[in-house]
């Protein structure tokens, strides 16, 4: 196997992604742009096998360690074993290579790390009348009481960064982890802001990436009294309308964990999202 760096121009790098479902936004060009504004150094990598690119991986790369998520792009039918031996030439550095591929894979050559997870991806490409039906009961009923008082508008930057600096405030006082929220502030991919303000005040917000045909639920908060009005729920509406305006065709709405973010998990689903596993996070041994 061959494997070429940093060759591939954004559009040629994008025209691969766009042959996955979901476009997965670890892969997306923006993002890598992004990480090395943030000082984190950033390779492309397609790999060739007789001469077909077969894969392409976009890699966080420090001293010592690759890190690469939601990856590598499958760009041809390739089998199980044909993949690891992919990873295990990716892994061929001096240091460890860290990987999360964005549907199952295990076997010989990767170690487990972290269990697999799953997401929630929300297709959005729907008539509003097709989509609207596609909401869970429960979910629609909920909709509709919210949508009588929260109305979401667009945030413009000062508000954006006080979305970002409450959703900071709130990550440390819950302690989860998240991408910096200053990409938000610079995303070449666009972005969808709405907050719902009362009193005021800002009460909650989102954001949201765009990455090619697809978009990434970002970040959010909501205040008391925004979580007791079902805020989040006119607001997510909002964002899918005008992501598909935008022509965005699948909505990851993020992890989904029933065991210890059973609420959060049901609202995602509430949309009428689908369940997607990704593979376990793995320690790859070269080959």
């Amino acid at each position: 196997m061959d494997i070429r760096w940093d060759q591939a121009s954004e559009d040629e790098w994008q025209a691969r992604m766009a042959c996955h479902a979901h476009m997965p936004l670890r892969q997306d060009w923006a993002f890598g742009e992004a990480m090395r504004r943030l000082g984190v150094k950033t390779g492309r990598a397609v790999i060739y096998d007789a001469g077909q690119a077969i894969a392409a991986a976009q890699v966080l790369q420090r001293r010592g360690l690759q890190i690469i998520g939601q990856g590598p792009i499958w760009l041809a039918e390739v089998p199980p074993a044909r993949k690891r031996r992919a990873l295990r030439c990716l892994a061929r550095h001096a240091g460890a290579t860290i990987v999360t591929p964005d549907a199952p894979l295990s076997g010989w050559g990767m170690i487990p790390l972290i269990t697999a997870k799953a997401s929630a991806l929300w297709r959005i490409d729907g008539t509003t009348q097709a989509l609207r039906q596609g909401l869970q009961a429960k979910w629609r009923n909920r909709l509709v009481k919210a949508e009588k008082t929260v109305k979401p508008m667009p945030l413009a930057v000062p508000k954006l960064q006080a979305l970002l600096a409450q959703e900071a405030a709130q990550r440390r006082a819950r302690g989860y982890g998240n991408l910096p929220g200053v990409m938000a502030l610079d995303w070449s991919g666009g972005i969808v802001a709405l907050g719902w303000h009362a009193g005021g005040a800002l009460q909650a917000g989102m954001v949201f990436l765009r990455h090619g045909h697809c978009a990434s639920y970002f970040l959010g908060w909501a205040s008391p009294a925004a979580r007791a009005a079902f805020a989040h729920g006119p607001i997510l509406w909002q964002a899918a309308l005008a992501l598909r305006d935008r022509g965005v065709q699948v909505l990851d709405l993020g992890a989904v964990n029933t065991e210890n973010g059973a609420g959060l998990a049901h609202f995602k689903l509430g949309t009428g999202a689908s369940v997607v596993m990704a593979g376990a996070t793995s320690l790859i041994v070269p080959g």
